[in-house]
């Protein structure tokens, strides 16, 4: 059981999907290769999920221009841009949603989230709601805490590919 509440891991949730993104920033800049500030001008145009799969295409071509990589390595990122862009989904319902305080009937004081989205297609309004006691951000703050893991991975891959021989 967790010490903090509904609000706090909210919030930690929203805090360590930020630091993702800049880690996803950072290795723009190690792929690119150029003038860090042109690129940090050009992504912070880009929505998040344009981001990913820019930084995937970027990635299959620095492995592939490159001698010294692992053509393996591109659907290895490509597994995690998907696991990214499935977080991100996330995020932008944590986001985007309305919260009600609640408490169970244990007592336990949560968060009630709501949140609708239209659905063009269909035509029709989708309503979700999600019952959040401080343990139901557990499953989300460890995707987060593995899918950050690997990205620093492939960051100091990618160091390792540009630098190689150099200790890091």
């Amino acid at each position: 059981m967790s010490p903090h509440t509904a609000y706090h891991q909210l919030g930690r949730f929203i805090v360590l999907f930020q630091h993702l993104e800049g880690a996803v920033n950072d290795l723009f800049e190690l792929l690119s290769g150029g003038d860090c500030e042109a690129t940090r001008i050009l992504v912070n145009d880009l929505e998040y999920s344009r981001r990913l799969k820019t930084a995937d295409v970027l990635f299959a071509r620095f492995v592939d221009i490159r001698t010294n990589t692992d053509p393996a390595a591109k659907a290895e990122f490509h597994k995690l841009m998907a696991e990214l862009h499935e977080l991100g989904e996330r995020r932008n319902d944590m986001v985007h949603s309305r919260y009600h305080s609640w408490i169970d009937v244990n007592g336990n004081e949560g968060l009630l989230r709501r949140n609708s989205k239209l659905r063009g297609k269909a035509g029709e309004r989708e309503e979700s709601e999600e019952e959040l006691q401080p343990h139901a951000f557990d499953a989300d703050l460890e995707r987060l805490a593995r899918a950050s893991g690997q990205l620093d991975k492939f960051r100091l891959q990618v160091i390792d590919w540009l630098y190689p021989g150099v200790e890091v």
